[in-house]
């Protein structure tokens, strides 16, 4: 243990992090900062009016609202929230299942994958009529685009940020003493050659940390202009939030039952494991090759042609290597304003990015041990 706390002194006392951290922390900022006066100001009215008066539409809620003081704000969330009904008691996830089938139509085995997928959503369309999750307020009109805005645009910068540290740190703390010229030295002493596993499990714990150092002045932030207090508790299924996959919406049809605090919650646990599973992808590179800088070239190369080919994949129609390349770590990142939905073209599970991430932390975690394995028996002065 004294080793490991010796390695994040050395990680945490490097100056380039903390500016990192701070260049982080002031994008983030500017892209709060670029949402309307507008939107927040209606978000902050509605989950007052939430607050005060219930998330669910119904008879009470609406002649409470209507009694409230007016403003135009809440004339607007009035009129919006009037005559509404609850969609998911007619919704038929056979447009979906029609849809994503006719894409992959040329693919036998993605078809059956697809309509399989939509037939399992069916029951959660049953339920969330049953518990009327599409009458909750939540934010009324502004819901889609906030909600998008903290779980998608702020939620991607943030964990990309978190993942780009924990690699970073990672392939620093692996390459210390090939970058000091001390690696053969290091390697003849009495730790030898299981410094570089203390190094991994190292970088494996600060990812948590990193996330956290990102996550908290970040949403720290973003919650002291938008007042989440009314709408905690609301459902993410309500009706005013829903998601776009080319051109088509649908409903935000989630696997289990969040509210937004849930949502949030979940979110960042996963957002968690995926900080860990980048920094194992960077303990893989980094054992593997003896450079810092050339396993970090490595590793650059991995997460983004892992991009490129999914694109190619799915522009070849080649769909069953394409969703099987969705498990890919920097795929999940991208879908996570998605997170725990059906997801469209880019699953075929629920919960498949869950189940990414858990198969990834496997799958890594193997590699690191088989390279570390090859690591004690390689000689280190050639």
């Amino acid at each position: 243990m004294s080793l490991v706390r010796y390695e994040w002194r050395k990680l945490f006392l490097l100056p380039a992090l903390w500016v990192f951290l701070a260049l982080s922390l002031l994008f983030n900022a500017l892209l709060i900062c670029t949402l309307s006066e507008w939107d927040r100001t209606f978000f902050n009215d509605a989950s007052a009016d939430a607050a005060l008066l219930g998330q669910q539409v119904d008879e009470p809620f609406l002649d409470g609202l209507a009694a409230l003081p007016e403003t135009e704000n809440r004339t607007v969330l009035l009129q919006s929230v009037t005559g509404l009904e609850n969609i998911f008691e007619t919704y038929d996830t056979g447009i979906l299942k029609e849809f994503y089938t006719d894409v992959v139509e040329n693919s036998p085995t993605a078809v059956s994958w697809m309509a399989w997928k939509y037939d399992a959503l069916s029951s959660r369309v049953d339920h969330l009529a049953r518990t009327d999750a599409g009458m909750d307020v939540y934010a009324g009109p502004v819901t889609q685009g906030s909600h998008q805005f903290l779980f998608g645009t702020l939620m991607r910068s943030i964990l990309g940020e978190a993942g780009i540290a924990a690699m970073l740190g990672t392939l620093y703390l692996l390459g210390y003493e090939e970058m000091h010229q001390t690696e053969s030295l290091a390697c003849a002493s009495r730790t030898g050659r299981r410094l570089r596993r203390t190094k991994v499990l190292a970088a494996l714990a600060a990812s948590p940390m990193f996330l956290a150092l990102v996550a908290v002045p970040a949403l720290g932030v973003y919650f002291a202009r938008f007042d989440y207090g009314g709408v905690w508790n609301a459902s993410v299924s309500s009706q005013f939030n829903y998601l776009s996959d080319m051109l088509l919406i649908r409903p935000f049809l989630t696997w289990g039952d969040f509210t937004v605090a849930g949502y949030l919650a979940a979110a960042l646990a996963l957002g968690a494991a995926l900080t860990a599973a980048f920094s194992l992808l960077a303990a893989l590179c980094g054992v593997l090759v003896r450079s810092p800088y050339l396993a970090a070239l490595v590793l650059g190369l991995l997460c983004l042609g892992g991009l490129g080919l999914t694109s190619a994949l799915g522009n070849l129609k080649l769909w069953v290597g394409y969703v099987v390349s969705c498990f890919q770590p920097i795929v999940v990142w991208l879908c996570c304003g998605g997170w725990f939905t059906e997801l469209g073209l880019n699953a075929v599970l629920p919960w498949q990015e869950t189940i990414a991430v858990g198969a990834d932390l496997l799958l890594l975690s193997a590699g690191t041990a088989l390279a570390l394995r090859r690591f004690g028996r390689k000689d280190v002065l050639t």
